[in-house]
């Protein structure tokens, strides 16, 4: 019996140091709360965050999941529209913000970034009977709807000039606008089009224009001086790269596309 009673006091003993540690560790990483990370997502924002039978999921979401776990803590995610995204980082209402969110010069003025761990390529949806072609020339006067906030709303005239910019709130706002006609096309990233095409075959969904942003790939937005924060999710990334845990959800959220190369970290180019 008193074995078994040392036994006890010695697993409670280990028990307790392991939550302390976990509780601790999870404090040294710059979150609102100790052993959570809470992240704000666009959930109409497929593949990188949205629903699916009643589950938040997507690249940014799993991605952001193994991290937690990877330090022994919860995530938690809540949803908001994009443009409102980086100011709930910079008011300390979210830990960080994730979604497919380019760095740039303009948003390093807000917030600060992880290392990119994604880029993708900018592409503009058109449907049957469109005028649009491969010729960026073509978009000079046509009306082009684009996310507010967003790459494609911050550099339109860099990348579509002489477009009459429309922007919406989100994914699906925009869409709704593209199927009834009222802009001549849809200009977001790449693998929201390529999503769209699946869900929607009947429209006939096609991308007259690809554009990379391997020059402006994707990070963490987190709050402004958080080195603690960034330097936690940075390390964890890198580990997740090289266990496979990165390239695994990859190809299960972009299923049909190359094996990306070459692999994360990516940087901002300068003047970007």
């Amino acid at each position: 019996m008193k074995i078994q009673s040392v036994l006890r006091g010695v697993i409670a003993s280990v028990a307790l140091v392991g939550s302390m540690f976990s509780v601790a560790h999870a404090a040294d990483i710059g979150t609102l709360a100790a052993g959570q990370i809470l992240a704000g997502v666009d959930t109409n924002n497929k593949p990188y965050s949205y629903i699916e039978n009643g589950k938040v999921t997507g690249f940014d979401v799993e991605l952001i999941r193994a991290i937690a776990a990877k330090r022994g803590m919860t995530a938690e995610f809540r949803a908001q529209d994009f443009s409102g995204l980086l100011p709930s980082v910079a008011s300390k209402q979210i830990d960080l913000a994730a979604g497919c969110i380019s760095i740039t010069n303009d948003r390093l003025k807000i917030v600060d970034f992880s290392d990119g761990y994604v880029f993708d390529y900018l592409s503009v949806a058109t449907l049957p009977g469109s005028t649009l072609t491969s010729d960026v020339a073509s978009v000079k006067g046509k009306r082009i709807g684009v996310i507010q906030g967003t790459i494609e709303d911050t550099y339109w005239e860099k990348y579509l000039p002489g477009a009459q910019i429309v922007r919406f709130p989100n994914l699906t706002a925009g869409f709704l606008a593209f199927r009834n006609k009222y802009i001549d096309g849809y200009f977001v990233d790449k693998s929201l089009v390529d999503g769209l095409e699946a869900k929607y075959p009947q429209l006939k969904i096609t991308t007259k224009i690809d554009i990379s942003a391997l020059d402006q790939p994707a990070g963490f937005a987190i709050r402004k001086g958080n080195k603690t924060l960034e330097d936690a999710l940075n390390a964890t990334l890198k580990e997740l790269i090289a266990d496979g845990t990165w390239m695994k959800l990859y190809m299960q959220f972009h299923p049909g596309y190359k094996e990306p190369s070459p692999l994360p970290p990516y940087h901002l180019k300068t003047g970007s």
